[in-house]
């Protein structure tokens, strides 16, 4: 078995296969069931099947302090230790919203900054069987009201005894670095959510704990995602809405993509090295850049409503969903599932460029 399908076996068993979302109300009451194919995963278990799949020592952890991109010179790599600097062919920065390699790309430049999107998140993994409903017919179900949204779903198919649980709602940004009071963070999610009617929600609240607040941010549209040797990918690229579902997808297409534009360039041999690198960071945003502005747009289509809302603009909210829900299925039916294949978009690129330039 070769490593990739290791890899993505690992991946399965760790993920929260679903075949659709379940919308309900505060009250419980069932808004309507959306139907994708979907592999939810944690985050971390998600780290520790890619760490896992590499061989031991590949992986190396120093923190950057800077990252030097100069015209006609190779980027330079500087660390927050102190230890010497590195001279590399390729930085690529999956570093994140808060990316060290785009600020040094792009300056203190406020239009190329991260953009809040007024909504945090929290949650956490609960030790408790899961509900029969979950384990008979896999799900994520979100829990839509007046103060935010509540949802819960297995953590991962290989223990039926972890529930993942997070709350969404609307709030200030919280200053950076600020100690938090745990206490009080968990003392507001229970307000928010103590009198849904769902009883796994009172269980949930009953037991959480919660340790971190995460704020969302998106992306504005950058004018390129590399230059000099250094490129961006993911969220240091473009972090999505969080409605999309698709920052780690996207980040793993990008990553795909620009292997194997790398891949296509140096095999051809054409130029050094180095052009290979350049071609192939121009080629990544050329690529990549139409698919996740179309997914970014699609996402912030649908307004976040101000909260805490009144009875009536909740009643307004989930016709709205129960209507939009029911036109997506019937969408879905006869629009083509999205098939955006990543090899094939590259090979259509390289076949393009090698054209132009016999031309």
């Amino acid at each position: 078995m070769g490593q990739a399908q290791r890899l993505r076996e690992m991946v399965y068993a760790y993920g929260f296969p679903c075949t659709h979302f379940t919308w309900k109300t505060a009250g419980n009451y069932l808004l309507g069931r959306e139907y994708l194919d979907v592999l939810p995963i944690s985050r971390p278990l998600l780290i520790n099947c890619l760490q896992e799949s590499l061989p031991e020592g590949t992986v190396i952890y120093k923190t950057v302090s800077r990252v030097l991109a100069q015209q006609g010179q190779k980027p330079v790599v500087q660390f927050e230790d102190g230890s010497p600097h590195e001279i590399a062919d390729l930085v690529i920065g999956a570093d994140g919203i808060r990316s060290t390699v785009r600020r040094d790309l792009f300056g203190d430049n406020e239009k190329y900054q991260p953009e809040y999107s007024g909504i945090c998140a929290v949650g956490g993994v609960l030790d408790m069987p899961l509900p029969q409903h979950l384990v008979d017919d896999p799900t994520m179900i979100f829990f839509t009201g007046p103060t935010g949204v509540f949802g819960y779903s297995g953590l991962t198919q290989s223990d039926k005894n972890k529930l993942l649980y997070w709350s969404v709602y609307e709030t200030d940004l919280p200053d950076r670095g600020a100690e938090l009071d745990h206490n009080v963070i968990t003392r507001q999610l229970r307000e928010r959510h103590g009198d849904w009617a769902d009883p796994l929600i009172g269980r949930c609240l009953r037991s959480a704990s919660i340790g971190h607040v995460f704020p969302i941010f998106v992306m504005p549209d950058l004018p390129y995602w590399g230059r000099d040797g250094c490129v961006l990918v993911g969220d240091a690229a473009h972090a999505l809405p969080s409605r999309t579902g698709q920052g780690a997808s996207q980040a793993f297409e990008d990553a795909e993509a620009l292997a194997l534009l790398l891949a296509g360039y140096l095999q051809k041999g054409d130029g050094p090295p180095d052009e290979a690198i350049s071609r192939s960071i121009l080629g990544l945003f050329e690529v990549r850049g139409p698919r996740v502005r179309a997914i970014r747009a699609d996402g912030l289509r649908w307004k976040q409503p101000k909260m805490p809302m009144t009875w009536l603009k909740t009643c307004g909210l989930y016709v709205a969903l129960f209507l939009l829900i029911r036109l997506r299925n019937i969408m879905g039916l006869f629009k083509r599932q999205d098939t955006w294949n990543v090899k094939e978009e590259v090979t259509r690129y390289l076949d393009s460029q090698a054209s132009s330039t016999r031309v």
